[in-house]
C-alpha cells in the first residue's frame, strides 16, 4: 500500500503543477465568471450526470459545525424532501450525510441501500460485503441487471469471475452521499446493465480548511478497523484535497471458530482546483486490495436447516487429504481493485458548460478452489494430492464520457452527451499441486494444468440527449429525452474445455461475436405539483444492456465452424407512477411501477466448463411506500415495498418447462422476495446524544426449481422470510465520538441471498448464502 500512497502523493504534485497552466487558459474561455447552472434546479432525477453540479449546489451551505470540523466536507441536510424524491420526475431516493449516520464506521456501500424502498440486500457480513456472497436485488432484477456508478464513472459488470462491486472503489466513510433512481432510470446515465435502475455513490468533496479524521472499531467476527484522512485545506488559490487510508479485518461471521482474517486496505484521494471563472478540474484516485483467507462458503438448504453454523469448509489441519481439500484458507477471492478519473467542467459560450471526465478501472484477482488428484483425470490421479485450482482475471476499462449542458427559460434545460468504454478482460484456469498450508502458502510455480484460457474484448458506445420543460408556470414540470447504445464483443478462447476430465484431447480453440444496438431508446417523465407540498409523477423508459461476456462465452463455438453473431440486447420497459407530500417534519411517497424484461441468461452445464444460453424474461410489478416524520426529539423513516416478479418464458411445454434451465414460466422469481420493509426510529435527547434502533422484515422468496422432465432433480424449495433487529448508539464530544452498532439483535439463523445460477442448471442446485448472526461493533471517531 505505501507504493500505492506514494504514488498518490506525487499526482497531487503533479495537478498543483497544473494550476498555471488551467489559470492561462481561463482568459480563453467563454463565460466569464458565470456561475455553473444547473439545468434542472437541483434536480434530485439526475443521479449520475448532474451529481457533480449538485455537490457545487452545496457547498455554499456549509454549517458552523462543518466550518470547525475538518474532516471530509459534508453538507447539513434535513433529508425530508430526499427520502421520496421530492421535485424528481420519476422515482428518485437520496440517501443523505445524514441517514449514513446510523452505520458504524466501516460499513459496506451495499448495506445503506436497504433504506431504499424496492430493494433487497444481503450479506454474510453484518456490515455488508464486497465479495460474491453480497445480493442485492433492484424491484425484482439481480444486480447484474442494476447499473452501478461512482461520481457519475461507469462501475462496469456486477457478475461473477471478473466482475466488480462499486463498493470497492470507495471507502463509505468518504461517502457524501448515494442517488438511487428505481426503475426508469437516468437519460443518459452511463452502464453496461441497467435495466432496472441506476444507483450513484457520492463521494464527499475536500474541505477548504486543513484537518484530520481517524476511526477505530473492534466487533464481532475478529472485525478491526483502522482508518486516517488527512485534509489539506486550500494549499493554493482554489487548489485543495485529501487522501485516506483504511484497513478493515474480518472472519467469516457464522461459523464459531473458523480459520484464517479477511483484510482489507484501501485508499482514496481526491483533488480539486477551482478557477474564478466557474471551471473546475477533478482528479480522484481509489487503490482496494483483498486478501481472504476466511471465505464464506454456498450451502444447500437442507445443511442450513440442518446446522446454520456450518457451511461445508474445514478450519483445521489433519493431514488427509479427503478434508483438508475443504480446507477453509484454499478458497476465496482475493484482488486488487483501482480506480482513477479526471475530470472537467468548462464554462464554454453562454451559460453552456462542458463536462468531461476520462477514466481507467482496472481489476486483477484470482478465484480459489481445491479438490483431489482424483477428480481430475488429467492430473496425477492420486487421491492423496490436493490441487489448487486458480481462476485468475483481469480486466482494465478505459472510458470518456463529455456533455454539454446548458438553459434558456422554462423551456429548455437541456443536455447532449456521450459515452465510449474500451474494455479487455482474460481469464486462466490453472491447476497447481497444493503444500501443507500450516507450513506455508505457497503452491508450486508451475501450473500442472491449464484448462481455460479466455479473453473478451468488448467496445461500447452511447449517445444521448435531454431536455427539462417547465410549463404552467412551473407547475407541471417534465423531462424527456432519447438515448441510443452500441455494443461489441469479441471472445476468444485458445484453450477451452469441454469436458470436465479437462485432458489435452479435449481442448478447443473457440470463438464468438457479438454486435448489436439498441435502436432509439425514448425516456419520460412528468411531474405536476398540485400545490407547494404535493406533487404527482409519472414516467417511462426503454431500457437496454450490453451484451454481457458470458453470453458470448455461452454461444461459442470451435474456430473451425465458427457460430452466428449474437445481435440481440436485453431490454426492459418500465413505468413509474406516484404521488409525494412533504411537510415541514414529514414526507411520504406512494408509488407504483411495471417492468416488463426480455433477457439471454448464461448458465454452467453441468461437467463441463461450457454454458449455454437461455432466453428469460420476467414481469414485475409493485407499489412502495417511503416514509419519514419527525416527532420532536424522534424521527421515523420506514421504506416498504408488495411486489410480484414472475418469469415471463419462450418455448415451453405444457407445464411450463423450458427446453434448458429449471426455472418456469410464470413462477415466482428466484431470490425475490415479495415483500420487504425497512424502518429506523431515531431518539436525540440532545445534540450529543442518539439513539437508534432498526427492523428490516423480508417475507418468503422462491428457492431452486425442481423438473420433473429431469430425474433425479428433487423437489422446490422455498426459503424462509425473517424479521432482523437492530440497535444503535452514539456520543458526541468535542471533535470526538464514540458508537455501538448491534445487527441481528435476536440472533435469528437465516439466508441472506441466493446466488442467480439457481435458475437454470441442477448443478447449481443449493446456493444459498448464510447471513450474519448477532455482531456487535465499538468504534470511535476523531476528528481536529
Amino acid at each position: 500500500m505505501n507504493a500505492q500512497i506514494n504514488n498518490a502523493v506525487k499526482i497531487l504534485i503533479l495537478l498543483s503543477s497544473m494550476q498555471a497552466a488551467c489559470a492561462n487558459a481561463q482568459t480563453s474561455v467563454a463565460g466569464g465568471s458565470d456561475a455553473k447552472p444547473d439545468a434542472t434546479d437541483n434536480d434530485a432525477s439526475q443521479t449520475t450526470n448532474q451529481s457533480d453540479k449538485q455537490g457545487k449546489s452545496n457547498k455554499v451551505s456549509q454549517t458552523p459545525d462543518n466550518k470547525k470540523n475538518s474532516g471530509v466536507q459534508t453538507v447539513e441536510v434535513v433529508g425530508f424532501a430526499e427520502a421520496v424524491g421530492f421535485s424528481a420526475t420519476r422515482a428518485n431516493i437520496k440517501i443523505t450525510k445524514e441517514d449514513l449516520s446510523y452505520y458504524a464506521p466501516g460499513v459496506s456501500g451495499d448495506k445503506i441501500l436497504e433504506l431504499v424502498s424496492g430493494i433487497q440486500q444481503g450479506s454474510s457480513s453484518a456490515l455488508g460485503g464486497s465479495t460474491f456472497d453480497s445480493t442485492i436485488n433492484m424491484r425484482g432484477f439481480e444486480k447484474d441487471s442494476i447499473g452501478f456508478s461512482v461520481d457519475g464513472i461507469p462501475n462496469g459488470r456486477t457478475t461473477l469471475g471478473g466482475g466488480a462491486v462499486p463498493s470497492r472503489y470507495f471507502d463509505s466513510s468518504n461517502l457524501a452521499s448515494v442517488q438511487v433512481s428505481q426503475s426508469a432510470g437516468e437519460i443518459g446515465a452511463p452502464s453496461n446493465q441497467a435495466l432496472a435502475g441506476q444507483i450513484n455513490y457520492v463521494t464527499a468533496e475536500p474541505t477548504d480548511t486543513f484537518g484530520a479524521k481517524a476511526e477505530l472499531g473492534y466487533g464481532s467476527a475478529d472485525s478491526k478497523r483502522a482508518y486516517v484522512l488527512i485534509n489539506t485545506g486550500e494549499i493554493a488559490d482554489g487548489l485543495k484535497g485529501y487522501i485516506s487510508a483504511s484497513k478493515n479485518q474480518s472472519q467469516v461471521s457464522y461459523v464459531s471458530d473458523p480459520s484464517g482474517d479477511n483484510t482489507q486496505s484501501h485508499v482514496d484521494m481526491k483533488v480539486v482546483k477551482e478557477f474564478g471563472n466557474g471551471a473546475e478540474l477533478k482528479f480522484r484516485y481509489s487503490y482496494n486490495n483483498i486478501d481472504e483467507t476466511s471465505a464464506a462458503n454456498i450451502v444447500t438448504l437442507q445443511s442450513f436447516k440442518a446446522n446454520p453454523t456450518v457451511d461445508g469448509y474445514t478450519d483445521s489441519w489433519n493431514g488427509k487429504a479427503a478434508s483438508d481439500v475443504n480446507y477453509r484458507g484454499f478458497y476465496g477471492n482475493p484482488r486488487t481493485d483501482q480506480l482513477a478519473y479526471i475530470a472537467g467542467s468548462i464554462p464554454v459560450f453562454g451559460n453552456a458548460i462542458l463536462d468531461v471526465k476520462v477514466y481507467n478501472a482496472r481489476q486483477d484477482g484470482v478465484g480459489k478452489y481445491a479438490n483431489l488428484g482424483s477428480a481430475y483425470s488429467a492430473l496425477n490421479g492420486s487421491a492423496n494430492s490436493i490441487y489448487y485450482r486458480a481462476n485468475d482475471y483481469y480486466t482494465d476499462r478505459n472510458g470518456a464520457l463529455a456533455e454539454l449542458s446548458g438553459s434558456n427559460g422554462n423551456y429548455f434545460a437541456w443536455r447532449v452527451g456521450a459515452w465510449a468504454e474500451q474494455y479487455h478482460a482474460n481469464q486462466n484456469r490453472n491447476f497447481y499441486l497444493l503444500t501443507d498450508p500450516t507450513v506455508s502458502q505457497n503452491y508450486s510455480s508451475t501450473s500442472s494444468l491449464t484448462s481455460s484460457d479466455l479473453h473478451w474484448h468488448d467496445s461500447t458506445k452511447l449517445l444521448y440527449a435531454a431536455n427539462t420543460s417547465k410549463l404552467l408556470d412551473g407547475k407541471f414540470k417534465i423531462d424527456y429525452g432519447v438515448t441510443f447504445l452500441q455494443s461489441s464483443v469479441d471472445f476468444n478462447a485458445p484453450i477451452y474445455s469441454a469436458t470436465s476430465s479437462k485432458a489435452s484431447s479435449n481442448k478447443y480453440n473457440y470463438v464468438n461475436q457479438a454486435d448489436a444496438n439498441s435502436g432509439i431508446l425514448p425516456k419520460i417523465g412528468a411531474l405536476y405539483s398540485l400545490n407547494s407540498t404535493t406533487q404527482v409523477f409519472a414516467g417511462y423508459a426503454k431500457n437496454a444492456a450490453s451484451i454481457g461476456d458470458p453470453t458470448v462465452q455461452a454461444n461459442a463455438t470451435p474456430a473451425s465452424s465458427p457460430g452466428n453473431t449474437i445481435n440481440k440486447m436485453d431490454t426492459a420497459d418500465a413505468f413509474d407512477f406516484g404521488v409525494r407530500q412533504k411537510g415541514d417534519n414529514h414526507s411520504v411517497a406512494l408509488q407504483t411501477f411495471i417492468i416488463r424484461a426480455k433477457q439471454t441468461f448464461a448458465s454452467d452445464i453441468l461437467s463441463t466448463l461450457t454454458k449455454q444460453n437461455i432466453a428469460e424474461g420476467r414481469n414485475v410489478k409493485g407499489i412502495e411506500l417511503n416514509y419519514k416524520q419527525r416527532f420532536g426529539n424522534w424521527t421515523l423513516y420506514a421504506a416498504a415495498t408488495v411486489q410480484q416478479c414472475k418469469y415471463d418464458l419462450s418455448n415451453v411445454d405444457a407445464n411450463g418447462y423450458s427446453a434448458v434451465g429449471f426455472i418456469r414460466n410464470n413462477a415466482d422469481c428466484v431470490g425475490i422476495a415479495n415483500k420487504n420493509f425497512f424502518s429506523e426510529i431515531t431518539y436525540k435527547p440532545n445534540a450529543a446524544l442518539k439513539f437508534a434502533g432498526t427492523v428490516k422484515i423480508k417475507s418468503n422468496m422462491a428457492g431452486y426449481y425442481a423438473n420433473p422432465n429431469v430425474a433425479n432433480s428433487g423437489v422446490n424449495e422455498t426459503v424462509n422470510g425473517v424479521a432482523l433487529f437492530g440497535l444503535n448508539m452514539s456520543y458526541k464530544m468535542s471533535g470526538q465520538m464514540v458508537g455501538i452498532n448491534v445487527e441481528n439483535l435476536t440472533n435469528r439463523h437465516y439466508i441472506s441471498g441466493i446466488a442467480p445460477e439457481l435458475e437454470s442448471s441442477s448443478s447449481a442446485s443449493g446456493r444459498y448464502f448464510i447471513g450474519a448472526p448477532r455482531t456487535v461493533f465499538l468504534w470511535y471517531r476523531a476528528e481536529i
